[in-house]
């Protein structure tokens, strides 16, 4: 038995939607702001599983001094959010959340980003090029 319970799953796969970062990013924010977004659809009586990956980098390699922060939003609530300190230099790591069931209609997926004081973080776009650096979204909607 995993740490999550089983997806809600039962009335199977509605559909898929998925995004990759397609061009580097960096940012000095010490708020959130959108590393990237993805838009869909849904029906009625739907959950999202969404599931997002990244590997960043900070121009600063300061141990216990300042940090970057990753949180997985849909619209305007947050779900998930991850954070780690400046150093090693560059950081990886993904996030998982199921949503309770949504209305029909348009919503927004965000992975954000942002560090405390003390350097610029970067993202380098999804590539087969030897970088460290990605970030990319995958979306299922499932009935129930």
């Amino acid at each position: 038995m995993g740490l999550y319970p089983k997806p809600p799953t039962e009335g199977g796969i509605v559909k898929t939607a998925s995004a990759l970062l397609g061009a580097a990013a960096t940012t000095t924010s010490i708020t959130y702001v959108d590393l990237l977004t993805l838009a869909i659809t849904t029906g009625g009586d739907s959950r999202l599983e969404i599931y997002a990956s990244f590997a960043v980098s900070n121009a600063v390699d300061r141990a216990g001094t300042d940090q970057d922060y990753l949180r997985v939003m849909i619209d305007s609530t947050v779900l998930a959010e991850t954070g780690s300190e400046q150093w090693p230099v560059t950081e990886a790591g993904a996030l998982f959340v199921v949503t309770g069931v949504l209305a029909a209609g348009s919503h927004t997926v965000y992975l954000q980003w942002r560090t405390t004081t003390g350097g610029t973080l970067r993202c380098a776009a999804n590539t087969i090029a030897a970088q460290p650096e990605h970030a990319s979204i995958i979306v299922i909607e499932t009935k129930g």
